[in-house]
């Protein structure tokens, strides 16, 4: 069976020759984005190496040391993502012994999450997640640049044609995908 190729496609094919000279501003919005990844993905294998945890587990571990117990909405808020994507880096630290889950003392139908004393230990020996420090960083945007920026994101995020999925926690693993020859991959 031979390879269709949309007209947007080949569109798109023939408009981007990579090597070709791009225009600076190109250039330095890739390398920005460039650094931004390398970053996350330097914070997220320090922790792997020192703590043995993802670096979206070492940010969970992080936020709930700063204020627990919370629900896993408050978490969700606290790590600026959705509640599914914190759900599972939550599952995973519950599984390894880090944090609890307990009802709600105020509302049994709510479950608060804590850390434990394992989790907090090793919080002794952890780096920083580079997450905290974007996030600070974009909190010191002005407020117009910051929307600016998210407009921007989101329009690049639409033109690139780049998965709607809702997104997971930096270097967390992701759901498993099927491949186009029917072969399980990591998204």
């Amino acid at each position: 069976m031979g390879a269709k190729v949309t007209r947007q496609e080949a569109s798109r094919k023939s408009e981007a020759h990579p090597g070709l000279n791009q225009p600076r501003d190109v250039r330095e919005v890739l390398n920005a984005l460039r650094r931004i990844v390398r970053s996350l993905r330097v914070s997220s294998r320090t922790a792997e190496l020192r703590v043995g945890l993802s670096g979206a587990q070492l940010f969970v571990l992080q936020c709930l040391a700063r204020q627990s117990p919370c629900s896993v909405n408050e978490l969700a808020a606290r790590t600026a993502t959705d509640q599914s994507s914190v759900s599972v880096v939550v599952s995973r630290l519950v599984a390894r012994g880090h944090v609890r889950r307990t009802a709600s003392k105020t509302d049994r139908r709510s479950v608060e999450l804590t850390l434990t004393k394992s989790g907090l230990a090793l919080l002794q020996s952890a780096p920083e997640a580079a997450q905290d420090r974007l996030i600070f960083a974009l909190t010191k945007l002005p407020k117009a640049e910051l929307k600016t920026l998210s407009r921007s994101l989101i329009k690049l995020v639409e033109l690139a044609e780049v998965s709607q999925e809702s997104p997971s926690l930096f270097f967390e693993e992701g759901p498993t995908l099927v491949g186009a020859k029917g072969r399980a991959s990591r998204a």
